[in-house]
């Protein structure tokens, strides 16, 4: 499509405005302007003691115009005030031309709840939050609702934490077959997995490397995630020598979490978990993302509902306290009544916590070869399915506790993680909310590095390892410079911010 932007508004923020209607769309400055594709042209000025933004959409022989003017507030960042009027003129035209809106309104960010956050902390009161958000960026009640209670557990969970301590995330990139919707770095051929042995040799030395690390810089790690991938694709020797590895740094006791993502329940087995609580694992996934086997064989997934349903019995028996299972709505061919069905199979075998994922296209998956207008498909079963999910985990004593977007979700719908009271998964909230320094070790892993400020804003740096488990093992033989490296920079980032990282638990 054709997008023209002016003005004092960043472009990029004008385009994913325009993804709210145009899914997958793809910008291009040579794009023809004689009809033949979406054109949107867009001005941002500012005028008097406000911002005056204009948008006009021409999309298939229609036209639609709005404008907005939105004065500055003592109480609203003078940046937050140029992408409300950007978004309210954007939103209004091209709900003239489609007739209808995002129940999130001109709200395009990974993370919501920050927005929700910043809210309530300036007012102090979740039901002005709500009508903050519905008022100055259309979000719809039920949404303002739900971004406003989580915003408020997760701000509970932060403050738990500070910039003085960390979590580890441990990558095992590997999967027993690769996943149609997945973008994720997993190697899913036998090929590959002849790789383990060596990959387990060398992830060990960066977590060897990386607690020297965190003992130096005397921080206290609250957290471990082991992910993928599929860990539990490993075997119980491999997991036992991976788990062993990380408790010979840290006691599990100290700990707030110790998650293991079993993901596959083809890859469960009693032995393997028996061996996850022996070395005070205290968090499992067991991830079918629907209970409808037509559906899993078409996205590629080589287990069956009733292998998931064994090895949740496996999990629930192994005694690892805290079990989470994902499912994920608007999957293609699932019907909502289907979708229905497996929420209310989850429900009965009463998960600790349960994260309903809404399909989300990624670029690289497999299934967008395949089918190239999978972003335009039907959304109202999406809507059913998340509607219904939500409720009915709610009414089931569940609360939302953290919660993220991406592009390209189909309906422009969210990812929200429910738990029972008190079960929260705390890694999950850090991560989203870059609470505090998360050491990624392991192919694929991406360490980022976090200094939260006086004023709340957030400093952040990446430090990433190769993607591919042969290209980070050929690294390992030539020298491992990027780790050093990566050390480095590590430690002139903790001197760097010393100060104000101290400050924060002073």
């Amino acid at each position: 499509m054709k997008l023209k932007v002016t003005g004092i508004i960043d472009p990029f923020y004008v385009q994913t405005l325009c993804m709210i209607f145009f899914p997958g769309a793809k910008f291009s400055d040579d794009a023809p302007e004689d009809g033949s594709v979406p054109m949107v042209e867009v001005s941002v000025v500012e005028q008097g003691s406000g911002v005056y933004s204009t948008a006009h959409f021409a999309v298939n022989g229609k036209t639609a115009h709005a404008d907005n003017f939105t004065p500055y507030r003592t109480d609203v960042h003078a940046q937050r005030i140029v992408k409300i009027s950007c978004g309210a003129a954007v939103i209004t035209a091209g709900k003239q031309i489609f007739g209808q809106v995002s129940e999130w309104g001109m709200l395009t960010g990974v993370r919501p709840s920050k927005l929700a956050a910043e809210v309530l902390l300036r007012t102090d009161s979740r039901q002005a939050a709500e009508a903050f958000l519905q008022e100055e960026y259309y979000l719809t009640a039920n949404k303002a609702r739900l971004v406003t209670e989580v915003a408020s557990r997760e701000m509970e969970i932060l403050r738990r934490t500070n910039g003085r301590h960390c979590s580890l995330y441990v990558s095992i990139p590997f999967c027993p077959s690769k996943c149609t919707y997945c973008s994720f770095t997993s190697c899913a051929s036998p090929r590959l997995f002849s790789l383990i042995p060596e990959y387990l040799l060398a992830l060990k030395q960066d977590i060897d490397r990386t607690f020297d690390t965190i003992r130096r810089l005397e921080l206290t790690v609250d957290s471990i995630y082991v992910g993928g991938g599929t860990p539990t694709i490993l075997t119980a020797e491999q997991l036992e020598f991976l788990l062993k590895a990380i408790t010979a740094h840290v006691a599990p006791s100290t700990l707030m979490e110790f998650t293991l993502e079993g993901g596959r329940p083809d890859t469960i087995t009693r032995e393997k978990l028996a061996i996850a609580r022996k070395y005070g694992v205290d968090r499992l996934s067991v991830n079918p993302q629907t209970l409808n086997d037509e559906i899993l064989r078409t996205i590629g997934r080589n287990h069956t509902v009733e292998e998931f349903l064994i090895a949740y019995r496996i999990a629930a028996e192994s005694g690892i306290p805290h079990i989470n299972t994902d499912l994920i709505a608007g999957l293609p061919g699932e019907s909502a009544e289907s979708f229905r069905a497996s929420v209310d199979t989850v429900l009965s075998l009463s998960p600790d916590n349960v994260t309903v994922h809404t399909f989300c296209v990624k670029r690289a998956a497999d299934i967008l070869r395949a089918d190239q207008d999978i972003y335009h498909r039907e959304t109202e079963t999406a809507k059913k399915s998340v509607t219904y999910s939500q409720s009915t985990i709610q009414s089931a004593g569940y609360v939302p506790y953290y919660m993220y977007r991406q592009k390209n979700t189909v309906g422009n719908f969210e990812n929200v993680g429910f738990s029972k009271p008190g079960a929260e998964g705390v890694y999950n909230v850090f991560m989203m909310q870059e609470a505090h320094t998360i050491f990624g070790v392991g192919a694929g892993a991406v360490t980022k590095l976090v200094c939260r400020r006086p004023d709340a804003s957030v400093y952040v740096e990446r430090l990433f390892y190769p993607k591919y488990p042969y290209e980070y093992l050929n690294e390992k033989k030539n020298g491992d410079a990027r780790s050093l490296e990566m050390e480095q920079k590590i430690t002139e980032f903790y001197k760097a911010h010393k100060e104000v990282l101290n400050g924060i638990i002073d």
